[in-house]
């Protein structure tokens, strides 16, 4: 009632912001996990943190993803199926299809948002891979946390990043790592450390607010990069090899009860190398790879039971449903030997050299590499199962999920064979939640969901199946699962080349073969019953081609060279021509486009004096980059490529006032060259290789006037910052015309 005065005047009554009592919400999400990698489902790796987490809550066997990463996650916060949700593919390749914009829809309203209108504190942490190629660097941020319902947001957008000087947004703004890795700096135990300082932050302030924690962790995904001493605790353990690994984890599953006690091994295809049949050398390359990423995983769950342990010291512990999962099985991507360079699988199409790999023996793991172990561990990590992240087999989709809840669940430490699919887990969170899912947020109609609660099994594990049906596509690989029955077909992924070259199946949509698995009985997939019951081979695809239309999953795709010419980046505008300053940083999406061709020139005023230090330009890191510096009077050009150094050096006499470095592709190399004012051409010099198109899976920020945490070469410390006397740097891509000293000081002069 409003009155003339306030005194005599009463406010409408209100409602608390939140409700009291309402149980706070975790969300673990490992990235690249197998079904076996957990000591909680028969791994001999160590995962206390996790396990511990099990013994306390239920595990599931027969959990579902969607065989990668972003379109997983879509389904983890939306409810929806990914490509209901514009996630039917990585958003690093958007098209202008419904199912593959990198984009959700209006009325794909997320967790985050749903939880956030109830009252909750929401943070996200980690990995994030669910925005657009081309919306990065400085938005549009509707897709970035802040835009989905996350009050803040600590971590990395694309879907990797280094370990030691990762690329972070601290909610809408790119920073750098707080310390250099020569401190003791590692991504995962940062994120870490964010976690906990944002949940102590809350609870000194507002300690009875409930709050959801999605935390999307960077490992177990390559780089695999971890402390030497966490990779040197597992010196020895899998020189028996992937297949004695195999058997091994299956009799531990079975006496887990992960499994059932008739399940047999998948059989390891004829593109797995027998472990029998590698020789010495490789076997000690294959076993150190395996010990890193069992290093990696371990630290890794260490700073999740970190962030654990914080919410049991606040007294939280008992009223919070924590929720594990990975988002897809296995990681095949290091090919049959593993890779120093994991990214140069993707990237290229370059022969894996064994002597090479072998050369880089100790730097796997550490500062220099960016690795990953080979198929067969891959294989090993998925037992019992067929194949691997990025196909529709039970290895590319089953993963570990485990439901902590001391509060509201009982039975402790059990395990759940019921049918769940990543759609499932938000619309089980709000029904334990006690949150009915809106049929609006901020005014906008929401799309029906396709996930189901499994909050029933949770409670008894003799209930009903919730889920009966499940439909799958990723990049090609299709499958169908309805009632304890499994189409899925042998399309092969093209994304690198030893898929392509070595993995036996179709590349023809047109051509793919279906096959037929009753897993209810054949848990494995082992037995294609395609041929004995046709009928109920029709009956799952009608039912698949029924599900895609539904879900917008049409135009289908088994690689990169098609989503790239028909790639849709609005918000990119290519230009050829950057000027620079110090302390500019620029994402590599969005600059200058070095591997047709440059000119860059070095501006300074006053003129050298003929003994500075520090950074022109850098980008990358020293397993793939370049950078250009001054030191003592002396400047170099350095390109990495693969670890191989290429390089550049001329004396710059006093009195100069610009550099030039040109570079021209020529017969698949590049010619440099650099050029001073004062001395004409200074320095010439032509490399084998070329300048890469892409240096880093993140993408590597151009950084001027200083280095990044972690320097391209060892010739300097970063920063490294360049001398006052340093202007900026202007870059021209394209075929740099002849050197014309007036021109170029023109040129530069124009920008002063």
């Amino acid at each position: 009632m409003i009155r003339l005065s306030l005194k005599d005047s009463s406010p409408e009554p209100t409602t608390d912001p939140y409700r009291r009592g309402a149980p706070n919400v975790v969300v673990f999400v490992l990235d690249d996990l197998g079904f076996a990698q957990l000591g909680c489902y028969g791994s001999d790796l160590e995962t206390p943190s996790i396990d511990g987490l099990a013994a306390r809550g239920v595990r599931f066997t027969n959990f579902h993803t969607t065989a990668v990463c972003s379109p997983t996650r879509a389904c983890l916060l939306t409810g929806r199926s990914h490509h209901r949700v514009g996630m039917g593919m990585l958003p690093d390749m958007p098209m202008n299809y419904p199912a593959y914009t990198g984009r959700f829809p209006d009325g794909a309203g997320t967790l985050a948002q749903v939880l956030g209108a109830e009252g909750y504190a929401t943070t996200a942490i980690g990995k994030w891979h669910l925005v657009p190629r081309d919306q990065r660097a400085i938005g549009p941020y509707d897709m970035w946390p802040t835009g989905v319902g996350f009050d803040r947001y600590y971590g990395f957008l694309n879907g990797t990043t280094d370990m030691w000087a990762p690329n972070l947004v601290r909610d809408q703004q790119h920073v750098e790592p707080p310390r250099p890795p020569e401190e003791g700096y590692h991504l995962e135990a940062d994120l870490a450390d964010e976690a906990i300082a944002q949940l102590r932050e809350l609870h000194l302030h507002d300690p009875d607010r409930p709050f959801f924690l999605w935390y999307a962790t960077a490992a177990p995904h390559a780089p695999h990069q971890a402390p030497p001493e966490w990779i040197d605790r597992y010196r020895g353990q899998f020189d028996a090899g992937w297949d004695v690994w195999r058997e091994a984890t299956l009799a531990r599953q079975k006496e887990m009860g992960i499994v059932p006690a008739d399940a047999v091994l998948s059989e390891r295809p004829e593109w797995v190398e027998p472990w029998a049949d590698v020789d010495p050398d490789r076997r000690r390359l294959y076993a150190r790879m395996m010990e890193v990423y069992a290093g990696f995983l371990s630290f890794c769950d260490h700073q999740l039971g970190r962030v654990l342990d914080a919410i049991r010291e606040m007294g939280r512990a008992d009223d919070t449903i924590v929720v594990l999962v990975s988002d897809n099985g296995a990681s095949a991507e290091g090919g049959p030997h593993g890779a120093w360079n994991q990214l140069r699988h993707v990237t290229s199409d370059v022969p894996d050299e064994i002597g090479r790999e072998l050369s880089h023996y100790d730097d796997l793991g550490g500062f220099v590499s960016n690795g990953h172990y080979p198929w067969g561990w891959a294989l090993a990590g998925n037992t019992p199962f067929r194949r691997w992240k990025r196909y529709t087999f039970e290895g590319g989709v089953r993963d570990p999920m485990i439901v902590s809840w001391p509060a509201g669940i009982g039975a402790p430490g059990s395990v759940r064979h019921h049918y769940t699919h990543a759609t499932d887990v938000p619309v089980t969170i709000l029904d334990l939640a006690g949150v009915d899912a809106p049929s609006h947020l901020g005014g906008i109609p929401q799309l029906s969901h396709d996930g189901v609660s499994f909050a029933g099994p949770l409670a008894d594990p003799e209930a009903g199946e919730v889920r009966t049906t499940q439909y799958y596509e990723c990049w090609g690989s299709r499958a169908m699962y309805a009632d304890g029955w499994k189409a899925v077909t042998n399309h092969v992924n093209q994304l690198t080349t030893n898929d392509r070259e070595r993995i036996s199946g179709s590349s023809d949509f047109a051509a793919d073969e279906w096959l037929l698995f009753h897993v209810d009985e054949d848990f494995s997939e082992t037995t294609d019953l395609a041929g004995q019951r046709p009928d109920k081979l029709a009956e799952l695809t009608a039912l698949w081609d029924a599900e895609a239309e539904r879900n917008q999953v049409l135009p289908l795709d088994d690689g990169r060279i098609n989503r790239i010419a028909q790639m849709h980046t609005p918000w990119i505008n290519y230009r050829s021509r950057y000027h620079l300053r110090p302390g500019d940083k620029v994402h590599e999406i969005h600059g200058p486009m070095l591997f047709g061709g440059f000119r860059m020139t070095a501006a300074f005023s006053p003129p050298i004096g003929g003994h500075e230090r520090g950074v022109i330009c850098e980008q990358g890191n020293r397993v793939t980059g370049w950078a250009w510096f001054l030191d003592g009077g002396v400047a170099t050009w350095v390109l990495v490529v693969d670890g191989s150094q290429h390089r550049l050096t001329a004396p710059i006499p006093a009195g100069t006032r610009f550099i030039t470095v040109d570079g021209t592709p020529v017969d698949g190399g590049f010619e440099t060259a650099f050029h001073t004012d004062t001395a004409g051409e200074a320095a010439t010099a032509k490399w084998p290789v070329g300048l890469p198109m892409v240096l880093a899976a993140d993408g590597a920020f151009l950084t001027v006037g200083y280095g990044r945490p972690f320097s391209v070469c060892e010739d300097y410390q970063p920063p490294a910052e360049a001398p006052s006397s340093f202007t900026g740097v202007l870059v021209k891509t394209g075929t740099p015309p002849p050197f014309d000293a007036d021109a170029v000081l023109a040129d530069v002069m124009r920008h002063q």
